[in-house]
């Protein structure tokens, strides 16, 4: 256990309310450099941009000693100093603050400077529209049923942590009403307030939030050590954090914004800085979007996988026709290939859904070998799951229904950079409308999906490894034009889909494109590397796949109630480019267009054959590619840029060999 643990825990066993009297002095107004304050409203669709976020008085932490007043705080005998040392006085009727028994009331702008302990006491801010800088220096307060810091009114506080300063701020009890407000937090302003610096500050609320700003809620600097019973960081405009280290413990959502007056706001704006948060709620959540440009974080929501509370039905029936597919919840055999398959895998340059080239004529030159697959007749339904659909508890209101996310937005969700460490009980990344990925490095542990959007999933680069999940990435489209991903699932792999709130996931034996249509469902792959691991459908889309460019290696199921490609049943898949390999079971196999731009084989095998090596090789016996199938399968999906029409190729599956004639 820490040191200051160790201290926090002593204060919480020995805490007494005592009462006492304060006095403090005015200080000087407040930096008059300070830019203008503007309340940044922003669309759903809006990106948001740093210098928008932040005024220089936001990130600035200077504060002159001599201009301002000097709170030493002692449960006896608080002293409170204005001026420099060589000039300093003391008053307890000093204009612009009151004492009224422990109670130190601020009510003019200005720098104060605040050190020592109150076991039992409150700084409340009451100066209008003047802004106020509160330096906490070796701080140490507790309130049991109120907020240690309270701001009832002022143009803008600044909270700003000295440098080298280690500071606590407690709630021990329940919250008790001291005017019309309903103070809820450790630290709590009604209006905007922004906390910079470089010491440390630590707060326990035992009943409570730990810092709420009904306003914007900003944050440059410093290290936050927060456990709260409630929400650890809150702004009802927004959450703006500019840089920092945090450690947050919460009994809902580890940072949360919410504004249900105003849809523009209500938002969350990350730029950087080291996050530990530990949820039993959302890890990150916001009525309005979430865009995050940098930052490490460690995200542990609703207590992680073993916790999720997600109720997929046993045997789900998969892809169109149903069938008996894996156990939800339980992972596929094998393990996740610790490299890249050999061979020459080219980037196949965009195409579109047509072509003079049809390469789809394909037949086996060896009668006693299996034939390049005719899938078998689809029924008129597909049971994929459906996008946008699943939340019953999609809102961001403070309800008692947990949600339990790790990045979570009803609005657009964006994410340019960072890394991201979550494990969660319900989606890892989650948007209610559209979800961007430009960058960023992955690691997603979940009861529910990697990704899921309830409109579009983009993904333009990063590194995305999902090494547990139901459904690796879902939207009602999925676009992958760049980036390095590994999904392992235990449904599908990447699902396109819609359908609706009624019908929950697609609705089982229901046809969800009663309710969207095709055309607004569907997936393109343009690039980067994808290797999905599924116990369901690999890639699996209600409208049409389009695969123009990447390297996409599947290891679908093994069952014959799933396929390693799965698409609706009046929609297609078209191959136009890049490397596709996808093994898995024959009795779903869906074919791939003759309009494709690019040759393609499918190859049912006459036995099911074991994980292993799988090689093509051209009439030369010059290699193609190989892939190590990680389950067992029946049924062989390649395309690459060097296959041709009219020649013959070897398919080597576990020492078998099988002819194949394009």
């Amino acid at each position: 256990m820490s040191y200051r643990r160790k201290r926090l825990c002593a204060l919480l066993g020995s805490a007494v309310i005592l009462s006492m009297t304060v006095t403090a002095c005015s200080g000087t107004a407040a930096d008059s450099t300070d830019t203008t304050e503007s309340q940044q409203a922003v669309s759903t669709g809006d990106t948001l941009s740093y210098d928008d976020m932040f005024t220089d008085r936001d990130l600035d932490v200077g504060y002159e000693e001599s201009d301002s007043v000097k709170i030493s705080l002692s449960d006896d005998s608080t002293t409170v100093s204005s001026g420099s040392s060589d000039n300093s006085s003391t008053d307890d009727t000093v204009d612009g603050v009151t004492v009224d028994g422990n109670v130190i009331t601020i009510t003019s702008g200005g720098t104060y400077i605040i050190s020592g302990t109150l076991t039992e006491g409150q700084l409340v801010v009451d100066a209008d529209d003047e802004k106020v800088q509160l330096v906490l220096d070796n701080a140490d307060v507790t309130c049991a049923t109120s907020a240690a810091i309270y701001v009832k009114s002022a143009g803008k506080t600044f909270i700003t942590l000295a440098e080298g300063s280690e500071n606590i701020l407690m709630n021990t009890a329940e919250f008790e009403a001291i005017d019309d407000n309903n103070i809820d937090a450790v630290i709590f302003s009604k209006d905007d307030l922004a906390l910079n610096g470089s010491g440390t500050l630590t707060i326990n609320s035992e009943n409570g939030h730990g810092i709420v700003s009904k306003d914007d809620l900003k944050i440059t600097g410093g290290t936050y050590n927060i456990t709260a019973a409630s929400h650890a960081l809150s702004g009802k405009d927004s959450v703006r954090i500019a840089e920092g280290t945090f450690n947050l413990v919460s009994g809902k959502d580890g940072i949360h914004s919410e504004n249900a007056d105003d849809s523009s706001k209500g938002y969350v704006y990350i730029a950087g800085g080291e996050f530990t948060v530990d949820s039993t709620g959302d890890g990150i959540d916001a009525s309005n979007i979430v865009q995050i440009d940098g930052g490490t974080f460690d995200i542990t929501a609703g207590g992680g996988v073993e916790n999720s509370t997600k109720t997929h039905e046993d045997n789900m029936m998969g892809g169109p026709g149903g069938g008996n597919g894996p156990q939800m919840g339980e992972a596929p055999d094998g393990n996740t290939p610790s490299e890249k398959p050999s061979g020459e895998v080219p980037q196949g340059d965009p195409g579109n859904n047509s072509s003079e080239n049809s390469g789809s004529d394909n037949s086996s030159s060896d009668s006693s070998s299996s034939d390049i697959a005719t899938p078998p007749e689809k029924p008129d339904s597909n049971t994929n799951q459906a996008a946008g659909t699943e939340q019953s508890e999609s809102d961001t209101s403070d309800s008692d229904s947990a949600s339990t996310k790790g990045i979570k937005a009803d609005g657009r969700l964006y994410i340019n950079a960072g890394t991201f460490t979550i494990n969660s009980a319900d989606d890892s990344v989650h948007s209610n409308s559209a979800v961007t990925i430009n960058d960023g490095t992955y690691t997603l542990t979940t009861g529910d999906d990697g990704v899921h959007s309830g409109e579009a999933v983009e993904i333009n680069g990063g590194t995305i490894t999902i090494s547990e999940s139901y459904e690796g990435l879902e939207g009602l489209t999925v676009t992958i034009n760049d980036g390095d991903i590994d999904i392992t699932s235990s449904d599908d792999g990447i699902n396109a889909a819609g359908g609706t709130e009624e019908m929950g996931f697609g609705g089982m034996g229901n046809d969800s494109t009663e309710d969207t249509s095709t055309d607004e469902m569907w997936m393109e792959i343009n690039g980067g590397y994808i290797h999905v691991l599924a116990g369901g459908d690999g890639i699996d889309s209600n409208g049409d796949i389009t695969v123009n460019g990447g390297e996409v290696y599947i290891d679908g199921p093994s069952d014959n109630g799933n396929s390693a490609i799965d698409y609706g049943d009046r929609s297609a898949c078209y191959v136009n480019g890049g490397t596709v390999v996808a093994i898995g079971s024959s009795g779903m196999a869906e074919d791939i267009s003759d309009d494709s731009d690019q040759q393609v084989m499918l190859v049912k095998l006459d036995s099911q054959k074991e994980a292993g090596e799988v090689t093509l090789t051209d009439s030369d016996g010059n290699e193609i590619i190989t892939y190590t199938a990680l389950k067992a399968y029946d049924c062989v999906i390649i395309s690459t840029k060097d296959l041709e029409a009219g020649q013959t190729y070897t398919l080597t599956t576990s020492g078998t060999q099988t002819n194949v004639d394009l």
